[in-house]
This record gives structure tokens, sequence and C-alpha cells, in this order.
């Protein structure tokens, strides 16, 4: 075999960062040649979300994806990888650490990947290549942490609101060609992720569908399409890098009873396509059984580089190579049933032709004779699955990363309540036993789906109806529990709503989203104190969400706690220092403090970037006025219209200011509005000689005002 170039990487020595000092590390020194590509060859890695086998033509036959099945045809093409969470951010954090979730610890959407775990983007950018990630969902922004070790991580997304986030693929495929275009001749790394086969299933003109499926089937043909466009535009330029496609899991379509993804670890949710193309590489479609864990050490050993610290995941060169190898098992999980739920997480294994599942009740299917794991064969092979379930409890069980992971930040935990993630409880606190098994509860978990999405599109009252019908039959329910409260909260019915959230606070007090509403509810319904107490709880939970410490401020001003008051939006405004909100509800505490000079501050940041956010001219504009300010506090209090709060004494003020230059029809006229908006306003005028002179001999004509 060809002995092709060693591959020289140029990394920083740690010791002598600190004075520009560099070593050239010669890592064909270390690792099999004969497993390599030539030197510098670029990466392309894309992942498609939520894509199953059967989607592809190459594997079914029945849909038309040319683009990816050519790839597949002419490279090396597995149909069966083992998919370690049926979820996009666990299962993207493994692709990019090689690691099993337990030893990444992202367990569910929506939380982060902890700085500590290395990165596949980290070690490329470390052997000198150009990184860059291309994003099309929400659940993938960098917030979350996979954008270490990437020079430019595009996640700008273009469609939808909130958590409902997206991208579509031509849009994320433009901008990942501008990148690539300059980067010719030289080392390279971009994953591009396309989001589109994720629901809601929309596929765009002339990729249509007559029901769910066949839509779910256009979304992919027209990532076909995008991806052919990509693959073009390489061809043209006459780059060949190393093309990697995988799903990050799959979907069910009333398989096993699920519909979509996350709540089971079946085949339908778990096994996705992954292919590798590259001239370098030789046609085969191997019948082992890979692992999205295995997609980062194979990239690494391929280019000859070393592979990630602590990986689960081993090289698929080897195989690749005409080598024979032996893969170790394939795990899953879902902790969806628990996070969201309240019932038991789920877990999953192959080995050698078989499947075990983690659950209260434990199940074991023979796939190699039985792909559609119908016959359960757990209490006829005793000894064969307890050896299983004792090795999934073993790559499950690494909990020590966890609490690192949890999302704090205002908007985040905003854009995740609008998808129905909660993803707070504890893993750390399951129990040992006692919890329901989510098979058992298919009929709630699909009323609980369409109640979500009724209470996404304002349907309250069907929404609450919805979350009480699954209370009837699961009353502690942490989701319908929450959800219901919020549902009575959204529809302004404070004393409904109270007693529910406080019901669900008992059922997972470490909740925060739950004291966040609990304490909305209280405040609307001016329990302050009560209120204030909720807030504090959900700050101690959440210290970085900044609109709670905005909140616990107006309750603790509410009931005369003004110094705390205080403290707690200077807490707010480190965390979020240009909230509009927040800078107005510290301008109005300052007012009250004295301190006019500061709350005049905090006005003119929050008009600066708070667009029709911004509410407080009139306050701006009166407060500049007694710092005699008066050209500047003209031009606020013009903006004052008649139906907001205190017109009146802005059009008092004005016509002061206006006097002051003589101008006196333009003063009779504000005059004239501010007396017929607050005619108690005379006798104040009776006590100004100028605007007294303004009133002698001249009759004030009430004026209607708007409402």
């Amino acid at each position: 075999m060809k002995r092709f170039r060693k591959t020289l990487a140029t990394i920083v020595l740690a010791g002598a960062m600190g004075y520009g000092l560099y070593r050239v590390v010669d890592w064909g020194g270390i690792l099999p040649v004969h497993h390599r590509l030539a030197n510098g060859t670029p990466v392309l890695l894309i992942s498609i979300d939520t894509l199953r086998p059967d989607g592809l033509g190459w594997v079914s036959g029945k849909n038309q994806t040319p683009r990816i099945d050519a790839i597949a045809q002419s490279g090396i093409a597995f149909k069966n990888a083992v998919a370690p969470a049926p979820l996009t951010l666990p299962s993207h954090a493994s692709i990019m650490t090689g690691r099993n979730p337990a030893r990444h610890g992202v367990r569910d959407n929506g939380q982060n990947l902890p700085e500590s775990v290395e990165v596949l983007a980290t070690r490329m950018k470390q052997a000198g290549y150009d990184t860059a990630a291309f994003v099309s969902a929400f659940v993938l922004l960098k917030r979350f942490g996979l954008d270490r070790g990437f020079d430019l991580y595009d996640d700008h997304l273009t469609n939808g609101k909130e958590g409902w986030l997206d991208r579509p693929a031509g849009e994320t495929v433009d901008s990942a060609l501008g990148w690539i275009h300059e980067r010719a001749g030289k080392p390279w790394f971009a994953w591009i992720h396309l989001y589109d086969p994720h629901t809601p299933y929309a596929p765009p003109a002339g990729f249509e569908g007559a029901d769910e499926r066949s839509r779910y089937l256009g979304e992919i043909r027209y990532v076909d399409r995008e991806i052919g466009r990509l693959l073009d535009d390489l061809g043209a330029s006459g780059q060949s890098p190393l093309i990697v496609i995988s799903g990050d899991h799959a979907e069910a379509f009333g398989e096993h009873g699920e519909i979509e993804h996350g709540l089971f670890v079946y085949d339908t949710t778990t096994l996705v396509p992954l292919l590798f193309n590259h001239p370098g590489l030789a046609p085969a479609q191997p019948r082992i059984q890979p692992r999205l864990i295995d997609i980062a050490p194979t990239i690494l050993e391929l280019l000859g580089l070393p592979t990630l610290s602590e990986s689960d995941g081993v090289s698929l060169a080897p195989t690749m190579f005409g080598k024979s190898q032996s893969v170790p098992n394939g795990y899953s999980e879902t902790f969806v049933p628990w996070t969201t739920y309240g019932w038991s997480p789920l877990t999953a294994l192959r080995s050698d032709g078989w499947k075990a599942i983690g659950s209260p009740v434990p199940e074991l299917y023979h796939i190699a004779e039985d792909p559609g794991e119908q016959i359960d064969l757990a209490a006829r092979e005793v000894a064969r699955s307890d050896r299983m379930q004792l090795a999934m409890l073993n790559l499950k069980s690494p909990r020590d990363l966890l609490d690192s992971t949890r999302i704090q930040d205002e908007e985040t935990m905003r854009e995740l309540a609008s998808l129905g993630y909660l993803g707070n409880a504890s893993i750390q606190e399951i129990p040992d036993h006692g919890l329901a098994n989510p098979r058992d509860h298919l009929k709630e978990r699909n009323t609980l789906r369409h109640a979500e999405f009724l209470l996404h599109a304002n349907r309250l009252e069907e929404a609450l109806a919805a979350f009480d019908e699954v209370l009837e039959t699961d009353p502690n329910n942490r989701y319908a529990v929450l959800r219901a409260g919020i549902s009575l909260l959204k529809l302004n019915r404070f004393a409904e709503a109270i007693p529910r959230l406080k019901r669900s606070i008992e059922i997972d007090p470490g909740q925060a989203e739950t004291h966040y509403a609990l304490a909305d509810a209280l405040t609307r319904s001016g329990q302050y104190e009560a209120a204030s107490q909720q807030w504090m709880e959900t700050v101690r939970l959440q210290p970085r969400r900044a609109a709670a410490w905005g909140n616990l401020a107006l309750t603790l001003r509410a009931t005369g706690r003004n110094s705390e008051a205080m403290s707690a939006l200077q807490n707010a405004l480190e965390i979020a220092p240009d909230d509009v909100r927040i800078l107005q509800n510290m301008a109005l505490q300052q007012r009250l403090a004295g301190d006019r000079k500061g709350s005049i501050r905090s006005l003119e940041k929050a008009a600066e970037s708070g667009g029709d956010e911004f509410v407080y001219a009139a306050l701006l504009g009166l407060q500049l006025y007694d710092e005699q300010r008066f050209e500047e506090a003209e031009a606020w209090l013009s903006r004052v219209r008649k139906n907001e709060a205190n017109f009146a004494e802005s059009r008092f003020r004005l016509a002061q200011i206006l006097l002051r230059r003589d101008q006196n029809e333009q003063a009779r006229t504000h005059l004239d509005e501010a007396l017929a908006a607050n005619p108690a306003l005379l006798q104040q005028a009776k006590q100004v000689p100028d605007l007294a002179a303004l009133l002698s001999g001249h009759k004030i004509k009430a004026q209607p005002i708007s409402k």
C-alpha cells in the first residue's frame, strides 16, 4: 500500500505560550501510516437531523436521493450506525467528542457541553486546519458549547421565533460555500448541520407530500439537492475533501406507538446512516456496526492525528482499509422521560445481533432475526438479558459532569420553554426504582404533545383541557401539572394557577421554571411578599437569569425593601447590562432613592438600545428639565403622546421651555393641552409668573384625550 507523506502538525507548547514558542510534532512517527489519507486533506462533515436510513434511496429504494446515494455507492457506507441518543444536542456532542453522553455530560437538549471535554474542532485547529461550523437549529446554538475550536461558528438562524428558530438547507449551504471558497488549497474542516427533516415537515415547492411521512421524505429530497449543489461546487473548484455524512438520530412514524423521537430507544429513532467518501477510500458496505462516537476517532486517524482524550469511540479506519475489526457495543439512552415527564429514563445496548433495553421492565430482542424489535425475549434469555443490563448500567452511570451542564441565561430558558423543554430535573437524583415505564404512558405522551401544540398556538382553553385529561390518569405528571398551571397563568386566572404551580413545586422542587411561573402569578395577583420568596428561589436555582432578578426587585420595592431591590437590580444588570426593561426598572429605583442623575443615565442607556421597548420618554424628559438640561428635555417631552402617563406634566414643562425662547403661541398650545388633560395643573400654572401671564385673558378649552 502506498505510503503517504508524514503529517506534520504545529502546536503551541503549553509551557511556552506566553513567549510565542512553537514546536513541530511529527505525528507520523506515532500513528500508523497505512490508515491515513494525504497530509492536509480537507474534511467536510455533514450531519442531517432526524434522518432515517430508509429515507435514502440507496437503503430502501423508496425515496429519490441521487446525490447522497452516489456518495454511498462510491464510498464506505453504513446503514446501521448507532446514535447515542434520539436527541439533537446530546448526539452531536457525542459526534464531536467521541464520548458517550454520560462522559461528556450532555444528556438532554438545552444543556451545556463542559469546557473540560476535548472536541474534534480543537484537535483539527491544533493541526493547522481552518475550522468552521454552519448549523441550522436553535438547539445547536453556540451558547450550548459546541463552538469550541471553530474559527467561525455560523448559527445565524433566519426562520421562526424563540426556540423554534431554524434555517433552511439552502441558506446554510450558501453560507458554507462562501467560507470554503476562500480556503482553496488550504487544509480546512467544515461541519454543516442541516435541520430540514425535523418537524414540522414543511418541504419547499417541488418537494411537497400528501401526508406527514411523504412530507418528511420531501424534506430529505430537498436536503439531497442542496448537498448536491455543495458537492458540484467543490468539484468545480478541484477540491477533494474527506466527506462524512451522518444522521444524528432518526424518526418514528408510529412504530412501537412513538411519534417523532426522544421518548424511546428502539432502532426507529437510534439507527442512522453513516458515510465516508474520498478518492483514497475504496467503496465498500462493511457489515460491522459503527457508532456515531466513532466518527471523530476515524477522521483523526485518517488524517494521521492523535485521537481525542478519553474517547469511547474507536477509529473505523482499519475496516476502511480492508482489515478485520471488532467494534464495541452500541449504546443509546434517553433521559427525556425523566427530565420532562417524571418517568423512567431508558437505555439500549446492541451487541452481536441482540439488543437489550433498560427500563423498569427489561426488554431483549434478537435483532438479527427480529429487526423490528417485536418479540421480547427477556424472560426466555435471562442470563443474556442480565449481562446486557449490567453493561448498560456501567455506560449510563458516570454523573459527575451533569451539574455543570445546566443552562441559566434568561433568553435560553425562555426559548427552551417555548419548545416545551423543561430539562432541569436533576439526573443525579433519579430514584433507583418506582418510576413509571414510558411504554405504559404512550397515550398520555401523545396527548401532551398535542396539548403543547395548542399552548404554543395560544389556544389556551383547549390546551388546559388536554393537560387536565392527562392529570386524570397521571396526577403527578410533572409536565402536565406545570403546563396546566402556565395555561391558567396565560389566561390570567391567577387564583387557579397558583395552587397548580404550588403542586408542581411539590413534585419537582428543583424546577426553576415552576418557581418562575408561580412568582409571576403571585406578582400579577398582588401578593408581593409571597412573590418575592418565589423570585428569590428562582435566582437561587438560576443565578444568571436576569429577568428573575429584575422581577424580584419589583416585588421587593412593592414591599418597601428598597435597598434589597437596588441590589437585585445591580445583579440583573451585571448579567444583562443592556436589557431595556431592567434599565428602566433601575431608573425608577434610582429616582425613588433620590439619585436623579443616576436615573437619567439609566434611562438614556435604555433609550439608546430600546426601540419600541423604551416607554419612559416622559420620565426622562421631566428629570432632564429638573436638571435644567432644557434642550434635551424638550426632545423627549415632545415624544409623549396623549394616551401616555405624564402627558399633562410633559406638556406643562414644554410650555415653560418654549416661553424661555419667547415662543408664546406654541407655549400657549402646549399649556392648553396640559390643562385639558389635567385641570388640576391650573393652580400650579397661576403660581408661575410667565405661565400666569400666558393665561391672562385666555380661556383654556378642555380637549378630549384619546384613550
